[in-house]
């Protein structure tokens, strides 16, 4: 598949990144999360000039949104949605490499990256693109007015640098191996 990463998103298309993870909400989204596409598109409106934003192209088809935002001259989070029918192809690994490399020649030493505990898919994600895993944050959040724990990743610019041929969590694996494992 040809993988196409434009910067910025266009945001007239934000209604279908809401419609694209409404089958996997609870995976991603706390209590707190937006609870309609008019909520969704006024929440992005309200930080869309604080951030930065990439649309994730397979075969010419829009099919993810990653999204970045500076929290200090040093520190940056980013987050990662894709429709469904991308998941599980390698297009995440390989669209969040070169975002990512985008955002560390911005002078960036770090991202950080907030993961609702038992979201195996995202941690795998963000791991073979070099980061580790850096602690729990207990009782976060909430999911059905139940407190949630939040996993918090790190990815250096040094750790991104050398990450680009080895499977973070099985070192023998190739890249090839990387892009199969890691869905959104």
């Amino acid at each position: 598949m040809n993988i196409r990463v434009e910067s910025p998103f266009p945001f007239e298309a934000l209604p279908r990144v809401y419609r694209w993870y409404q089958t996997f909400r609870e995976k991603i989204a706390d209590d707190f999360a937006p609870k309609t596409l008019d909520e969704f598109i006024q929440s992005q409106l309200m930080k869309w000039d604080q951030q930065q934003s990439w649309a994730i192209y397979g075969d010419g088809e829009l099919g993810g949104l990653i999204t970045f935002e500076r929290l200090s001259p040093w520190l940056g989070t980013a987050h990662v949605l894709l429709k469904p029918e991308f998941h599980g192809r390698g297009i995440a690994v390989k669209a969040c490499r070169q975002a990512v490399s985008e955002m560390f020649a911005l002078g960036l030493g770090k991202l950080e990256f907030r993961v609702l505990a038992g979201n195996l898919a995202v941690g795998s994600l963000v791991v073979n693109i070099g980061a580790k895993r850096e602690g729990t944050l207990e009782a976060q959040t909430l999911t059905n007015g139940q407190p949630r724990d939040v996993w918090i990743y790190g990815l250096t610019k040094q750790s991104f640098e050398g990450s680009h041929h080895v499977n973070a969590i099985c070192p023998e694996r190739t890249e090839e191996h990387n892009d199969r494992a890691a869905t959104v």
